[in-house]
């Protein structure tokens, strides 16, 4: 499958609505959306595209309706039409109230309720001064109370339901040789029976506030079968890729990628499933759709998008054109859906899109999955890497090793001795791009390491870190050679001149020929260096000095070296810099 930008994967994947929950009783009135989703297109930073599809045969009005109104729609991403029919000429969103008849359940409190729920039971019924034993007969719906207390049923909290059956009510037992006795609730003051339920039931007329989305197509629609599309990006839906690396001699591997599956959403029933490699731009991904009939829009989007917000407040488009362009450019403050997992990748991971797509799945909400997608063989070889990094201040030089404070120690620079990584360079040979994701390294049942594998595309490299490689050894050192005072002014400061000789004492005691890579970040002009190095020059930075007026007046100089150490070899790099301090 080929790669290519979010908003023509939209278009292309655009294939419905997963109708979930509780049945309604009007799902098979006119105009009534069975929705289902049919295909989600997830993304790693847990936002989905979902695309729902429904048939209804619209209303005497030309109008669709359904009651599952997404919560958390993002600005600007909810779409409908139909496929078949005439073009939708409006959407809406908006809370309505429907009076329905719902079953309630509780504990029956009242000897009468006792009889009701039991019918064809064997019991004995104790009255004033007297007692009957009978089988309990059912009760005629017609003999049930008419009137039905009306609640509103996100108040109504059943308990201990002591009216469900009045005292007025009836019951009636099936008494030998006495034939059918009839008795009133009143008259009742004790039941016994074995296996008495106690659990009664009722109908109750309850008003219920109720979502609902509706689609206008218009009185040419009216009673006809339209088949809807709804799509909508929404967080909730997550994927993470694994890797696992397994080492063969000869420099193979066998790298095996699996996608763990996160579902806050909703219930997916056999939806197809599409797995994006990288991360859209998204500008008002925390942001939700008015249709979603949220409470706090204006005020969220006030603070994600003031000049949008401002332009919604002047009613200019105008202004909103002029206002268009105003970006800080920097990262979303969003945080994904589930917070204990970090961030594999971000926007910057590749330019385009890649798809992984997994057949059709059952995955509840709450759920988690795992799915294997591919196991390739890959080329994999040993490298053996030292990274490091001067940094000079007005008043002493100092080194750190492997690129950051966590995997490096900071030492005086007289004599230091380098941290060298094992790490394993593997080429992507496969015929997908290598996202961003935990690798686990194993050889054979016995695990080397677990990493980060970061972005490779296809034909390209990228090295896996393994561990300090304690048997092979390094020692890096400066001299200085020269050093003339006042050498330079600038800005009324006066700065000596100072050449000074570096070098890198490197040892290989393995019994087998190591590849080695050394890099060195220096501030200061390198003028000179041995075994084939290659310098690149660039402009000053902060991190190299200790002041800004240091880094005013130096360079920076990156060096690397590339060699082989054959078994028991012994070499020394050197190098000279010049800097100003």
């Amino acid at each position: 499958m080929g790669r290519y930008g979010v908003w023509m994967l939209m278009a292309v994947l655009l294939s419905g609505w997963a109708a979930h929950g509780e049945e309604r009783k009007d799902e098979g009135s006119s105009g009534a959306l069975r929705l289902e989703t049919e295909r989600a297109v997830i993304f790693k930073d847990g936002y989905a595209l979902l695309v729902k599809r429904a048939e209804a045969v619209a209303d005497a009005r030309g109008t669709v309706f359904t009651e599952e109104v997404p919560e958390n729609a993002v600005l600007g991403t909810f779409w409908a039409w139909s496929e078949r029919g005439p073009a939708m000429r409006a959407m809406r969103a908006e809370w309505v109230e429907q009076e329905v008849d719902k079953e309630e359940r509780g504990v029956c409190s009242e000897p009468a309720a006792i009889l009701v729920a039991n019918p064809g039971k064997r019991v004995t019924v104790e009255l004033e001064g007297a007692s009957l034993t009978g089988t309990v007969l059912p009760v005629p719906a017609a003999a049930l109370p008419v009137e039905q207390p009306r609640f509103v049923a996100s108040r109504y909290e059943p308990s201990a339901m002591s009216a469900v059956v009045p005292s007025t009510q009836i019951v009636a037992l099936s008494v030998p040789e006495r034939g059918t006795v009839v008795l009133s609730g009143r008259d009742i003051r004790r039941v016994e029976g074995p296996k008495l339920s106690l659990e009664c039931k009722r109908m109750v007329h309850v008003t219920e506030r109720r979502k609902r989305l509706s689609l206008d197509f218009g009185a040419e629609a009216a009673g006809k079968n339209l088949s809807v599309r709804i799509v909508y990006f929404t967080p909730g839906l997550r994927w993470i890729p694994t890797y696992r690396l397994d080492l063969k001699d000869g420099g193979k591997g066998s790298l095996a990628l699996q996608a763990e599956l996160v579902n806050e959403l909703e219930d997916l029933r056999g939806t197809h499933l599409d797995l994006v490699v990288g991360v859209p731009n998204f500008r008002f991904r925390d942001v939700s759709s008015p249709l979603s009939l949220e409470g706090v829009v204006r005020q969220t989007l006030s603070h994600a998008a003031p000049s949008l917000m401002n332009s919604l407040n002047l009613a200019n488009n105008a202004t909103f054109s002029q206002n268009a362009g105003q970006w800080d450019g920097g990262a979303s403050q969003a945080q994904g859906v589930a917070q204990s997992i970090p961030e594999f990748g971000g926007r910057g991971e590749s330019p385009d899109f890649f798809i992984h797509s997994v057949p059709a799945m059952v995955l509840p909400k709450g759920a988690r999955a795992v799915v294997p997608l591919w196991k390739e063989e890959v080329p994999v070889r040993d490298l053996y890497t030292l990274d490091v990094q001067v940094r000079r201040d007005p008043n002493s030089d100092t080194v750190r090793y492997g690129g950051s404070a966590s995997s490096g120690q900071v030492s005086p620079l007289k004599l230091a001795r380098g941290e060298v990584w094992h790490q394993l360079e593997l080429k992507n040979e496969t015929k997908y791009p290598l996202t961003t994701g935990p690798v686990l390294v194993m050889r054979g049942q016995v695990p080397q390491a677990q990493e980060l594998l970061t972005y490779t595309p296809r034909g390209g490299s990228t090295l896996v870190p393994l561990t300090i490689a304690t048997d092979v050894r390094s020692l890096h050192e400066e001299t200085e050679l020269e050093r003339k005072q006042n050498a330079l002014t600038h800005n009324r400061v006066q700065y000596a001149s100072i050449h000074k000789k570096g070098t890198l004492a490197l040892a290989n005691p393995r019994g087998v020929r190591t590849p080695l890579r050394i890099r060195l970040s220096t501030g200061g002009k390198v003028e000179q260096v041995s075994d084939g190095g290659r310098v690149k020059l660039d402009d000053s930075r902060t991190e190299d000095w200790g002041s800004t007026e240091l880094a005013a007046v130096n360079t920076h100089s990156d060096v690397e070296w590339t060699l082989t150490l054959e078994p028991g070899e012994r070499r020394t790099l050197t190098y000279e810099v010049g800097f100003w301090r």
